[in-house]
């Protein structure tokens, strides 16, 4: 009844606003459906969505979405609808075995990018993410997998044993802190409901005991046409595929006498329901507390009433997380603190505040963060903080309708499955942005903050609370946050009292003398290169990849290459302080209030043999990017409390970490790559380290690297640029920025990866029992293209190995990463890595694979087809990487830096990549010889 009460409260809140916008828009009206999406339904009971979209020019995503979950699974059936989507992927009816995978990588997708699935509990989906349309048949094909997958997944015996394993190593891998938690939490945060008893895995028993036929009946009793929607955006002839639909789809059975869904509620409660939960994985404390709320029914939500009460939550939760942003980076007692918008169920959403702290330190934290959203419930927010939201999202919501050509497939994907799963809308973005500046322009402060008062209500409330379990530490009880809670509703609150910052971004931009460009010529790739008085060097590349958007980066050679061993951490803590100190005349929550909704930023870095200036900004604020900019070369804020704050934090980290698993594994691992434990620049910060960091030290330093060396970058602008509208804002904010007289230049730090063999085994105590294997392959290589790519081809042909061999062979880990990379500085060298987790019984003999594929990869080399598949793939993926400015850029500056051109042969390079070559790579690494073998095993 409380939840009904509270929906009651928002309905009426919507009819109570009806009358303000009759003459345009009526709430209890729906909204327009996009005329671009074709929708149908066969006799079968299968409904499809189809949308014709050319931004990704020859390509299209393929899903068919299942209108069930895990929660349909009955007792004795948890983790059935997770071990279904795996199933998909080892045999159906037109696609036996692996051939559905084999076929579709000869095609250019790849397994877990294009080649995916998702179980929850409401609703699963299966996808194939841009396939290349480049012949009709691969349409026929592709779309014979989603009929298959609707009712003739074969789920045969001996493949039903196979993946056991692989889903056990699945639920090992995840078993973390996190997932713990939320089993814990589950039957307070569903109120014992079934919800509460389905965690999408499944026991580690029922997985390797239930049968064939358990999984058969459950697929042919849930998995069914009237519960499921085939939806396909892309570049396709809408008319063609739907007749292709409704011919190849027709044979999908519809169910007699289907079972519906159950609709399980969830109960409400008048007092609060409480849980604290221990875990000595836990690196933080935190507390999230759930105002629960009864979800609009189904068929309101494409109503232009529902529509804009999201639009009021929307402005409320940005609104909110405003304040709490600013309480953090002031002296507020929580770490982060954040109000969003919970789905609970299908029937059920929640307004969640979750607040997070130092492990000893959450009573304060969430007594903070809980007086704030008191504070917001009494009293709401202020007219300065809405018009900030209006122009923020106007101007979000304008950038889409203009650009709404170049959304992508995925996008347009998820509307459909919202609609069909939900009811959401699905609006052309014509209507879009009309819909959306008629609401704006008529949202009233009075009804973002009655809607507040609807939505937090201190009834049906749940608040899970996370602590460390920790000898020593006082663990919160759930009294004592109760005790919080009703201490602050009966505290005397002011209103919110808004800060306004009256000043412009530079103090003293009148005393600015602008430079020159010297000198025009015509720079590499399109671009165009000006050069100014002062020497600096400026790239400019107009591209209409990211129209209204700019980004900026400014790079030097040195990074922390140039500096002793005795300034290294503080000099790797230098620009974390500045992000927490500021800019200029303001501290970091001013500086955002001078920015307001412009959208523009800057940031230095300092890498380990580069620093640079990364930026980005809409066309309209580029002059406020430059300006900072030039703040960070002129006028750079180091504030002593936000070292003090910022050292203590870290402390508190490493004393939290340094026992956990991946700190171990971490520690473990570089001291076997590099061989030397105290080597600052291999080893993870200590207690130690953080001592040595010295604050007085840090203005030196940064001003060595920009303030006196602004002579020694290379600026890069690509976007949205009016050349002749930027020259002037570059002459000013970079012309005018003395050249210094410091040099900047990489220098050879000594870092080393050990030659030969090291072995290296140890074990460490952890909640899970669980094996990580860690290979990790090094030697020296010429650092270019070629091998670049060949590293690459190795990596991929090896994870495939790997899959095929660790992962559905044996079922022994969950997945297997490969990650191989060449790297210019200080030497030329090439670092491939091999990593799994495993059932550590399995671990010697899966290790012993690692070996043996590789040694196999440098007898035999990869086939013809492993190669192809890849090729196929670099293909397919190109277009589309090369419309993103970042991409550009690497290019621009890897040309600049080394003269060396990456982009004009690269598909003629990519196709000299034979099996041959790449079995002349893999022979190189293992006649080399150095290897680091690590297994670390937990503690008996």
């Amino acid at each position: 009844m409380i939840i009904k009460r509270i929906i009651a409260g928002m309905v009426s809140l919507i009819l109570g606003v009806t009358s303000m916008c009759a003459q345009q828009l009526n709430m209890a009206d729906t909204l327009p459906f996009d005329p671009e999406v074709k929708v149908g339904k066969l006799k079968n009971g299968l409904t499809y969505y189809l949308r014709h979209n050319e931004s990704q020019k020859g390509l299209a995503d393929f899903y068919i979405l299942h209108n069930v979950g895990s929660i349909q699974e009955e007792d004795s059936q948890d983790g059935l609808a997770h071990f279904l989507e795996h199933m998909a992927f080892n045999g159906t009816k037109n696609f036996p075995g692996k051939s559905m995978i084999s076929w579709l990588e000869s095609v250019g997708l790849q397994f877990g990018t294009n080649i995916n699935a998702a179980t929850g509990m409401e609703m699963t989906y299966y996808m194939l993410s841009q396939v290349p349309l480049k012949r009709e048949s691969i349409i026929d094909s592709t779309l014979l997998i989603l009929h298959d997958w609707s009712h003739f997944i074969s789920l045969e015996d001996e493949e039903i044993d196979k993946e056991r394993g692989v889903i056990n190593e699945e639920r090992r891998q995840r078993n973390n802190a996190s997932f713990r938690a939320s089993r814990k939490a589950a039957p307070v945060f569903y109120n014992h409901t079934r919800y509460a008893d389905r965690d999408m895995l499944g026991t580690e028993e029922f997985l390797k005991t239930f049968s064939s036929q358990q999984l058969r009946d459950y697929y042919h009793r849930w998995y069914r046409p009237d519960l499921q929607a085939i939806i396909i955006v892309g570049d396709i002839d809408v008319e063609q595929v739907a007749e292709k639909i409704k011919n190849m789809m027709a044979d999908i059975p519809a169910p007699t006498n289907p079972e519906p869904k159950a609709i399980i509620p969830i109960p409400g409660n008048t007092e609060p329901l409480m849980t604290v939960i221990t875990d000595p994985e836990f690196t933080e404390s935190s507390a999230s507390l759930y105002i629960k709320r009864e979800a609009f029914p189904v068929e309101y939500n494409n109503r232009v009433g529902v529509y804009k009460m999201d639009l009021l939550l929307n402005a409320a939760l940005s609104m909110a997380n405003m304040r709490f942003t600013e309480m953090a980076q002031a002296v507020a007692p929580f770490r982060g603190a954040q109000l969003v918008n919970n789905p609970v169920s299908s029937t059920t959403e929640a307004v969640g505040l979750h607040v997070s702290s130092a492990k000893e330190n959450l009573p304060l934290a969430f007594e903070a963060a809980y007086t704030e959203l008191e504070r917001i419930r009494r009293y709401g927010f202020t007219a300065p903080e809405l018009e900030t939201f209006k122009t923020s999202i106007l101007r979000s919501a304008k950038y889409g309708f203009e650009n709404a050509s170049r959304r992508d497939n995925e996008s347009y994907v998820w509307e459909c499955i919202n609609h069909y799963s939900k009811n959401k809308p699905v609006l052309s973005a014509k209507h879009e942005w009309a819909v959306l500046q008629l609401l704006v322009s008529q949202m009233k402060l009075e009804e973002v903050n009655e809607l507040l008062s609807v939505l937090l209500s201190q009834s049906n409330n749940v608040l899970v609370t996370l602590v460390p379990e920790e000898v020593g530490l006082v663990v919160p009880t759930t009294e004592q946050m109760a005790s919080i809670m009703a201490k602050v509703r009966g505290t005397e609150l002011k209103p919110y009292e808004i800060k306004v910052i009256d000043k412009p971004l530079i103090s003293d931009e009148e005393s600015i003398i602008p430079g020159k460009v010297v000198k025009t010529e015509e720079g590499i790739y399109g671009s165009t290169e000006w050069t100014l008085n002062n020497g600096i060097k400026v790239f400019v590349k107009p591209t209409n990849y990211s129209p209204s958007q700019v980004s900026m980066s400014a790079y030097a050679d040195g990074g922390l290459s140039m500096v002793d061993d005795a300034d290294y951490f503080t000099t790797q803590n230098l620009i974390p302080l500045i992000n927490m100190s500021g800019l200029g005349d303001f501290d970091v929550i001013d500086l955002k209030k001078v920015i307001g909704t412009k959208v523009a930023m800057a940031t230095p870095t300092i890498s380990r043999f580069s620093t640079g200036i990364s930026g980005g900004a809409a066309k309209s604020d580029v002059e406020t990017m430059l300006q900072l900019t030039y703040l960070y070369f002129t006028n750079p804020k180091m504030s002593r409390d936000k070292f003090d704050r910022m050292m203590q934090t870290s402390r508190r980290k490493i004393e939290l970490t340094k026992t956990s698993v991946d700190y171990i594994f971490q520690e473990k691992m570089n001291v076997a790559i590099y061989g030397e434990e105290d080597n600052v620049r291999t080893q993870p910060p200590t207690v130690k380290t953080l001592d040595a960091i010295d604050f007085d030290r840090m203005d030196d330093i940064y001003n060595q690297f920009f303030c006196d060396a602004a002579g020694n970058y290379t600026f890069y602008f690509l976007g949205d640029i009016d050349l002749n509208q930027l020259q002037p804002w570059v002459e000013k904010y970079l012309g005018s920025l003395p050249v210094g007289t410091q040099k900047l230049s990489w220098h050879d730090d000594m870092v080393r990866a050990h030659k030969g063999e090291t072995k290296k085994r140890f074990e460490v105590p952890m909640q899970t029992p669980q094996s990580t294997v860690f290979y990790n392959y090094t030697g020296d290589i010429a650092y270019n293209q070629e091998n670049t790519l060949l590293m690459a081809m190795l990596s991929s042909c090896l994870q495939t190995r790997y899959l095929e061999t660790i992962r559905e062979d044996k079922g022994g880990s969950y997945g297997v990463t490969v990650n191989g990379s060449l790297s210019r500085l200080p030497v030329q060298a090439y670092t491939m890595s091999v990593s799994f987790k495993t059932n550590p019984e399995m671990a010697d003999e899966l290790a012993q694979i690692v070996d043996d594929e590789l040694r196999k990869m440098a007898e035999n080399g990869p086939n013809r087809a492993e190669v192809d598949k890849n090729l196929s793939y670099w293909l397919k993926t190109r277009p589309d990487a090369m419309k993103n400015n970042g991409v550009w850029l690497t290019l621009m500056q890897n040309y600049n830096a080394w003269g060396e051109d990456w982009n004009t042969d690269y598909e003629a390079v990519i196709k000299n990549i034979t099996p041959e070559r790449v079995r002349e790579f893999a022979q190189k690494i293992v006649s080399d010889g150095n290897v680091v073998k690590i297994i670390m095993d937990p503690a008996k």
